[in-house]
């Protein structure tokens, strides 16, 4: 049950053996054309950072004998100065099975890769190419080429079949341009033991309501 399941914008519902996490659940409303799906209970809800696009605990049920998550945490600006514009975000580290799973939340510029060693040698990066609110694609190809993730999947994006999520000039469009070797795939989930020797870039068809 090593699983990725894509809720939306920059949220995902982490499947593992030991436990179940939600990170970055949205506020209705907050995300053009996205409401957040239900989902079952819980052990955790994380979020990178406190805007209500990505931190709408209520959201989501909690199991009542929840287990411990753990995830190792990376702070880092929202914005391309320091954090004075948009605040700080938080990149999380999960051990999923032995898979590391990487969450960038929002962040808002390329680091140095001293400070990007925590992520390095990823099995699944998720990241987001907005372009205004985060980094974008050429920005995330600068981090790729630091911490060689196995695998980059793009998140809070506007999708254009279902005109969900911010405008952002079509940057999925630039996404697949620098990372040519990408494949869709074919529903919001993603079984990582499936791709455990697949290296590229995926992309979900998109959040259906």
């Amino acid at each position: 049950m090593s699983e990725l399941i894509y809720l939306g914008h920059a949220s995902f519902l982490i499947k593992g053996k030991e436990y179940l996490v939600v990170i970055d659940p949205y506020e209705d409303n907050s995300v053009p054309n996205l409401k957040f799906p239900k989902v079952e209970p819980v052990d955790a809800v994380i979020a990178s950072h406190s805007h209500a696009d990505h931190s709408a605990y209520h959201l989501v049920p909690i199991k009542e004998n929840p287990n411990r998550v753990s995830a190792k945490m990376l702070r880092v600006p929202h914005d391309h100065h320091n954090g004075m514009k948009r605040g700080m975000n938080l990149i999380h580290i999960f051990d999923v099975d032995g898979y590391k799973v990487v969450h960038m939340g929002d962040i808002g510029c390329v680091l140095d890769a001293r400070v990007l060693e925590p992520i390095k040698n990823a099995d699944v990066l998720l990241a987001p190419i907005n372009g205004f609110y985060t980094i974008n694609p050429r920005e995330l190809k600068q981090i790729v080429d630091l911490v060689n993730p196995r695998i980059v999947i793009p998140m809070h994006y506007h999708m254009i079949k279902y005109n969900s999520g911010y405008p952002d000039g079509n940057m999925i469009e630039e996404f697949k341009k620098l990372f040519p070797n990408y494949q869709y795939l074919e529903s919001e989930e993603l079984d990582l033991n499936k791709y455990k020797d697949y290296k590229g870039a995926l992309i979900f068809k998109g959040y259906r309501q």
